[in-house]
C-alpha cells in the first residue's frame, strides 16, 4: 500500500512538473524586482506586472525584447530597494512624531508625507514606463486578447464582490 502511494505521488509530481514546464514556455519572464509592483499594476490588469501576458503566444523576438526590458529593470533593483528603505524610514519618522509627547508637529508630518508621495509617484512612473514598453512589444491582436481576458477577469471579480456582499435594500437594514 505504501509503495503504491509513493508511486502515485511520484507520477503526480512528474506530471505536474511536465505541465509546469510546458506552461512556462508560453509565459513571459518573471516580473521585475521591486516589491511595489502590486501597488502599480495589481488591480489594473497586470498583477505582479505580468499576468496580463499569461496565455498570449509570444514570438521568440517578443520574448527577447521582454528579457531586455527586465534586465534593465534588474539593474535598477538597488534603486528600488533604496526607495523602499527610504519610505520605511519616513513612515517610522511619522510614527515617532505621532508617539512623541506634546503637541504634534503637523508641518513635519506634512513634509514627511510629501516625501513618501514623491517616492510613490517616482515608482509609479517607472512602472508605467515598463508597462508602455511591454505594450509596444505586443501586436494589436495580442492586446485585444489580453483586453478580452482582463474584461472576463473584471466581470468575475465583480461577481465575487457581489456574492460576498450582503444585499442591501433601501431601508438600510
Amino acid at each position: 500500500m505504501f509503495r503504491k502511494t509513493i508511486l502515485a505521488a511520484t507520477v503526480l509530481a512528474t506530471l505536474a512538473g511536465g505541465t509546469a514546464t510546458a506552461m512556462a514556455q508560453d509565459m513571459p519572464p518573471p516580473p521585475p524586482p521591486g516589491g511595489e509592483m502590486h501597488g502599480g499594476f495589481h488591480g489594473r490588469g497586470m498583477h505582479g506586472g505580468m499576468m496580463f501576458l499569461a496565455g498570449l503566444k509570444l514570438t521568440p523576438a517578443q520574448h527577447k525584447q521582454l528579457r531586455a526590458i527586465f534586465e534593465g529593470v534588474r539593474k535598477d533593483h538597488k534603486a528600488y530597494r533604496a526607495d523602499g528603505q527610504q519610505r520605511r524610514a519616513l513612515r517610522q519618522q511619522i510614527e515617532d512624531t505621532l508617539m512623541a509627547p506634546g503637541p504634534v508637529d503637523r508641518a513635519k508630518l506634512t513634509a514627511l508625507t510629501q516625501q513618501i508621495d514623491a517616492l510613490r509617484q517616482k515608482g509609479e512612473a517607472e512602472r508605467l514606463d515598463i508597462a508602455v514598453k511591454i505594450h509596444d512589444i505586443l501586436t494589436p491582436a495580442q492586446l485585444a486578447q489580453a483586453k478580452a481576458r482582463q474584461d472576463r477577469i473584471r466581470a468575475l471579480q465583480e461577481q465575487m464582490h457581489q456574492a460576498m456582499m450582503p444585499d442591501q435594500d433601501d431601508s438600510g437594514k
